[in-house]
């Protein structure tokens, strides 16, 4: 009882901050009357509810579905969001020299422009606290089957735990850091957020900061699930010569450990890619370990840009070296595989590495104002980026050839390609007083030297070539017919991905009432519907939409369709000050 006392009393807390601190005009607010202290709140509360059932572990010889299970009609997010940033100019204590800011001007270069910034950033997600049962109890835990080989147990309160501890609550100082001007050079140092690229829903070069995405997937925006880095970051400014005008350097260096997989979306979650969300009979013979990047210089992630305006149009050229969002993934097994377990009882360790990845690109951005369009274009090269193929990650077929590991990671190279307009057009029969904004953008994605797919003799259905670490289902291992299905097959991967996208939305009534809708048709065969609508009267807005994901079976490229089983629709209420 007191520890759900405890759940209950910071979940009243975070609402009551939420609200309380929300109660002014929409944008951030000076505290003082000069207007060097700023603050600006952003909170909100929402609910999803399932409107379809999640797919069930299906027959026993091809077991495949999403953990735990989930009907249509059920909660599968209560999250509160609280996000607040506090900025502080320092400038006027150095001009008056203030205590120790008089040591500022005493420097052999002339800092201006000297300020702070902190942003807190509060999460809670309530599901597991009282959400429907096989979200806040262990009940769906208890029916899963020990491993079959070694007889390893279900650690049902270990995973309830890490579930508890990963999936509810994270408080964090989000961003923290120092900027100033120093001539033409600005400087700003700490943790911070950085995105270059003119592409929305997909990244090209926008790939410095990891991202987040154990509270909702790609159903929450970018811009929330970006992670912060320490990093240094300054820009020099070139200025004009001839037809090119606001040009500038960018570079940038970040010492930092943090990246897309870890931790991992615990198991139990909502949004737990299908066949990973369980630790069932399958999975629960593989112990997955994550080792991230140490936070040293030799480790270190960072390049730079050089940006500028020519003939109304605006150009980037930009290097650097990152860590993606996917691991490199190296699966190692005993000598008599799958019989022999390591000591702590699994059948496979497999390793989850992040090696460094080099990015080359450019972006253009310019108007057509004659036809009310914006066009933006991107492109990105991918150097040593983590590919996978089956018979790398799967130990059934590299075991019986005689190894214990296939000796390595493996990586290869890619292109992207991005092409966007954005389109300001009257449709009076719509809205005879707003115009309509059309917003699509075409994508495309090549692996370089990809892995042909070729059948794999003695595996029905199981073939070599490029796949994502997602099994799309488990079958019985061949020589294995005693034991329940073990061997993963991959999710396909295919070497040319063809995505389009289209977001179309207009207002009402003064901008209280945004209707709209977005589109996304990946060519290998998934669909995502939204429509949606925004009532806002400043400092409160009321958010509902509904998403629908539509593919017959779980494909690479884009990754929606291994979203396919959690269409929902979403109320969310938000205040901003």
């Amino acid at each position: 009882m007191l520890r759900l006392a405890l759940r209950l009393g910071r979940h009243a807390v975070t609402v009551v901050l939420a609200l309380a601190v929300c109660s002014g005009p929409s944008g951030a607010v000076s505290i003082d009357k000069d207007g060097t202290i700023k603050l600006g709140v952003r909170a909100y509360v929402n609910v999803r509810i399932g409107t379809e059932a999640t797919d069930e572990i299906s027959t026993p010889k091809e077991q495949a579905g999403t953990f735990p299970f989930s009907p249509a009609g059920h909660v599968r997010q209560n999250r509160e969001f609280v996000e607040a940033d506090w900025e502080h100019n320092l400038s006027w204590l150095q001009e008056k020299g203030f205590g120790p800011f008089a040591l500022l001007n005493q420097l052999p270069v002339q800092l201006k422009s000297v300020k702070y910034h902190l942003t807190f950033r509060g999460q809670y997600d309530t599901i597991y606290d009282w959400g429907p049962r096989e979200y806040s109890t262990a009940e769906a835990f208890r029916t899963l089957s020990p491993n079959p080989v070694g007889g390893l147990p279900v650690n049902i309160p270990g995973y309830r735990m890490q579930l508890r501890q990963l999936g509810t609550a994270k408080s964090q100082l989000f961003q923290a850091y120092v900027e100033g001007d120093v001539g033409k050079l600005y400087i700003r140092f700490g943790r911070q957020l950085l995105s270059w690229g003119e592409t929305d829903v997909f990244r090209l070069l926008d790939n410095i900061n990891p991202l987040d995405n154990s509270f909702g997937g790609f159903l929450v925006d970018l811009d929330e699930r970006r992670v912060p880095l320490d990093m240094l970051r300054t820009q020099y400014f070139l200025g004009a010569w001839g037809p090119v005008t606001e040009s500038f350097v960018e570079m940038y260096g970040a010492v930092d450990n943090e990246v897309g997989f870890y931790p991992r979306t615990p198991y139990g979650s909502p949004w737990t890619f299908p066949n990973l969300g369980s630790p069932n009979a399958p999975s629960n013979t593989t112990q997955s370990l994550l080792f991230r990047p140490a936070t040293n210089f030799t480790h270190i992630r960072g390049g730079g840009r050089v940006a500028w305006n020519m003939y109304d149009a605006t150009f980037s050229v930009a290097h650097y070296y990152t860590y993606v969002d996917l691991p490199a993934v190296q699966a190692f097994v005993q000598p008599n595989f799958p019989i022999q377990t390591f000591p702590n009882g699994y059948s496979v360790e497999v390793h989850e590495t992040a090696p460094l990845v080099g990015v080359s690109g450019a972006s253009t951005t310019f108007a057509v104002p004659s036809l009310y369009t914006v066009v933006r274009s991107e492109f990105a090269y991918f150097k040593s980026e983590p590919r996978y193929n089956q018979k790398s990650i799967d130990p059934f077929i590299f075991h019986p050839s005689g190894g214990r590991t296939t000796g390595g990671v493996d990586q290869g190279n890619s292109f992207a390609y991005a092409l966007g307009f954005d389109v300001n057009q009257f449709v009076r029969w719509i809205n005879p007083n707003q115009t309509l904004l059309f917003s699509t953008q075409w994508f495309y994605k090549h692996l370089f030297n990809a892995i042909p797919r070729t059948p794999i003799f003695g595996r029905p259905g199981i073939d070599q070539g490029e796949v994502l670490p997602v099994p799309a289902k488990y079958v019985t291992a061949r020589g294995l017919s005693e034991f329940p299905p073990l061997e993963p097959e991959y999710v396909k991967q295919p070497t040319d991905t063809f995505i389009n996208t289209l977001f179309v939305g207009t207002s009402y009534r003064s901008g209280t009432i945004n209707p709209g809708f977005t589109f996304l048709y990946d060519w290998g065969g998934a669909f995502l519907y939204q429509p949606s609508v925004k009532f806002q009267h400043d400092p409160f807005r009321f958010f509902v939409d509904l998403s629908i994901i539509d593919a017959h079976t779980l494909k690479g490229g884009s990754g929606i369709s291994l979203y396919k089983d959690r269409d929902n629709v979403q109320f969310r209420l938000e205040y901003a000050l």
